[in-house]
């Protein structure tokens, strides 16, 4: 990633993903975060902000749904990222085992954070946070200021050449 002006050619997308079991106490937070967001698509900053809403997700059971899975090919995309870019998605993503009902294997759960911020670039993904390197975990909220300056990629370069780690280690 580098730190690209949010003003090239390139038509700039963020998306905003809120968990859908959120204590009452985080709401307001949420609010503030989705009007910063909205407030750079009304003036230009930004060309579409898109809100959406997800949950910790069983892979084997959205794998039956009949709009298939959302949520695990989102999280997916977002872990190519992150291994691309030489970050990872953990602490905020995580995929556990949990007790299966319907057979005696345990079944994966992804767990998704609160509130979770992804950029675009003409379709390209560019950002994703929450998302760590090291010991530094970059926040939706440094996202969303590095946004309102006109930055698209708000981290500058990627630790390319760092060991990478997934939200399953």
């Amino acid at each position: 990633m580098s730190g690209e002006s949010a003003t090239s050619s390139e038509s700039v997308r963020v998306e905003v993903f809120l968990q859908t079991h959120t204590c009452p106490a985080v709401v307001e937070r949420l609010r503030s975060l989705v009007s910063r967001a909205r407030r750079l698509e009304d003036g230009g900053t930004v060309d579409e902000v898109r809100v959406k809403t997800w949950s910790p997700v069983r892979p084997a059971l959205e794998e039956l749904s009949d709009s298939g899975p959302s949520v695990t090919l989102t999280v997916n995309s977002f872990q190519a990222w992150a291994d691309r870019e030489g970050y990872t998605l953990r602490p905020a993503f995580t995929r556990r085992e949990t007790a299966s009902l319907l057979s005696r294997r345990p079944a994966v759960e992804i767990r998704v954070p609160i509130v979770c911020l992804a950029v675009y670039e003409a379709d390209t993904l560019r950002c994703v946070v929450p998302c760590t390197v090291g010991e530094r975990t970059y926040s939706v909220e440094e996202c969303l200021t590095a946004l309102e300056a006109g930055i698209s990629t708000p981290f500058g370069e990627g630790p390319r050449d760092r060991p990478k780690r997934t939200f399953e280690d």
